[in-house]
């Protein structure tokens, strides 16, 4: 299952926010070892930090570079600042924006599936960029 499947599973099946669907599929993905609970820490950035600011799935995608890209002792290293601006370049190429709002204001028109769709793809998107950076 791609990772943007996992995130979607966990965003309209577990409940969760989009930040937090992002990151746990990418955990599932790519044995990051986190636990559950670690996500609580991204947790406020779901709906755009709850006022429409910068997109959750963005931002859960962030947190998910970091994790796979950083060794466990780093916390920074120059050449992730390119790790995170391409793939931010990449999300705002494919949705026009980092703002939740008005992404939302496009993809989210069902109350039934929200989001749904910026988490799949967001997930896809997110994994791909991975994949073609550790080749």
């Amino acid at each position: 299952m791609k990772l943007g499947e996992k995130a979607k599973e966990y965003y309209l099946e577990q409940g969760l926010n989009c930040a937090v669907s992002v990151l746990l599929a990418a955990n599932d993905t790519y044995n990051l070892g986190l636990k559950k609970e670690d996500a609580q820490l991204i947790t406020a950035f779901g709906g755009g930090m709850g006022c429409g600011n910068l997109c959750g799935a963005l931002a859960g995608s962030m947190a998910a570079l970091g994790k796979v890209f950083l060794a466990e002792d780093e916390m920074y290293k120059p050449e992730f600042k390119d790790v995170c601006a391409g793939f931010v370049a990449k999300f705002n190429e494919r949705w026009g924006t980092t703002l939740c709002a008005p992404i939302k204001e496009v993809n989210a028109t069902d109350p039934r599936t929200r989001c749904s769709l910026t988490v799949l793809e967001t997930g896809n998107l997110l994994q791909e960029y991975i994949d073609e950076l550790k080749k």
